[in-house]
């Protein structure tokens, strides 16, 4: 059986390339040998939810692997986007893969 990975994709950055990245982020999991499950987005900048409603989904359903577009997607500067990527190891005990 195939790992799950799930997308996360903040809409602020997508600049009206949802689809774009969604299928990048589908190929990165495809070449890795994992199921693509879906995609989380984040809509309003620095709210939050998605990425609480992405960690949960990750511990219900016992999968490990995220996927971005960039890092980016999870903070633009490297303490917060470190602080996201550890709380997703801790929380979930997943890795996070970027396309770029």
């Amino acid at each position: 059986m195939e790992a799950l990975i799930y997308g996360y994709v903040r809409d602020d950055l997508a600049d009206g390339r949802s689809e774009e990245l969604e299928t990048a982020m589908c190929g990165l999991a495809q070449s890795a040998g994992m199921c693509f499950a879906a995609t989380f987005h984040e809509s309003t900048p620095g709210d939050g939810t998605a990425f609480a409603e992405l960690t949960a989904e990750l511990k219900r359903a016992d999968a490990h692997y995220v996927v971005v577009p960039s890092l980016d997607h999870l903070a633009g500067q490297t303490i917060p986007r470190d602080i996201l990527i550890a709380k997703l190891a801790h929380e979930a005990e997943a890795e996070v893969l970027a396309v770029d």
